[in-house]
């Protein structure tokens, strides 16, 4: 009997350290195997991270780039950078203007993006600084804002659109005979009426450089508040739409616009796609499909020397004109 109890105790006892030992390794392997696991896991999800922030960060500078081409006046992207985390980052666009055959450095724009493809800031810089000309002079057009860029203190141009009637108009064109003969010029124009692209590129004189082509991309209710209010357009501002010129390739051409805008109607970047939905809206026909035919031009900006532009001077479909830059930098020879 005692034998018995002795041999059952000696049982317990085994079987307790053999629970001990099984648990001891059962813990010990998942220690193992989440000091093998948990790096591996990490570096997945790093790397799956960082894959779609960089993939982000692509498509947010793609769309940049797409936006800049239906909209900012003689602006170009010279380059972007871009500075990545898990969560998304920013952009830098570095951007410049041609002044006649001249690169004139022009504003660096930050941008910010999230894994989800928004960008919480709106491409383009919105900040230029406002002067009152009834602070300066005693000019009959105190009503009227000059504006500069804030990066570089150069003027911004200003449109008037031609079914808006204004008080006073801008006629910078006058003003070109006080400019030096050499002296690079940029020059807002603001038309009379809607030209189609060919009409309007057949009446401006050949030693004129058009840069950029002002579209008349506005719906007929946002086109009633324009006329309520008397609404100037400012080149930094962000209702102000149309396409490079041809000769600037990739980035340029009614082509290019259109193709920019139908792309960005699909944008999750709520600033782009509503711009190029209101874009769309204004300017499609019956059939809901952008085409060359409905794009019509109601502004451009030239660029030349003061005494090349000074062959603008009395044409009639012109009823405003504003400078931009104004650089005495030289094209140097090739």
């Amino acid at each position: 009997m005692d034998e018995d109890l002795n041999h059952f105790s000696f049982d317990e006892k085994q079987a307790k350290q053999l629970m001990r030992k099984a648990k001891l390794w059962s813990t010990l392997k998942m220690i193992g195997i989440t000091v093998i696991v948990t790096p591996i896991v990490l570096v997945l999800l790093w790397y799956g991270f960082r894959t779609w922030s960089l993939h982000q960060a692509q498509k947010t500078m793609n769309e940049i780039v797409m936006y800049n081409e239906i909209s900012a006046p003689n602006i170009h992207i010279s380059h972007q950078t871009y500075d990545n985390n898990w969560f998304g980052g920013k952009i830098k666009t570095k951007t410049f203007k041609l002044i006649g055959e001249v690169p004139y450095v022009w504003e660096s724009v930050e941008s910010r993006y999230t894994l989800f493809g928004s960008t919480p800031r709106m491409y383009g810089s919105f900040g230029s600084i406002p002067l009152n000309i009834s602070q300066i002079s005693q000019s009959n057009e105190s009503n009227q804002l000059i504006r500069y860029n804030s990066d570089t203190g150069d003027r911004e141009m200003i449109f008037f659109h031609p079914e808006v009637s204004y008080d006073t108009y801008k006629d910078s064109i006058s003003d070109l005979n006080q400019v030096d003969d050499t002296t690079l010029v940029e020059l807002g124009l603001s038309f009379d009426k809607a030209y189609s692209y060919d009409e309007i590129q057949s009446l401006l004189p050949p030693d004129v450089q058009s840069v950029w082509w002002w579209v008349d991309a506005y719906t007929k209710d946002y086109l009633k508040y324009m006329k309520q209010v008397k609404m100037v357009l400012s080149a930094d501002g962000m209702l102000i739409y149309g396409f490079h010129a041809e000769q600037f390739e990739v980035t340029g051409g009614m082509d290019t616009f259109i193709t920019s805008v139908e792309q960005l109607r699909g944008s999750r970047n709520h600033s782009f796609k509503w711009a190029a939905g209101e874009i769309h809206k204004a300017l499609a026909g019956d059939n809901n499909t952008l085409e060359e035919g409905d794009v019509t031009i109601i502004g451009a900006v030239v660029t030349g020397t003061a005494k090349q532009l000074q062959a603008l001077q009395g044409l009639p479909f012109i009823k405003a004109s504003t400078f931009g830059v104004l650089s005495d930098r030289i094209s140097v020879p090739n």
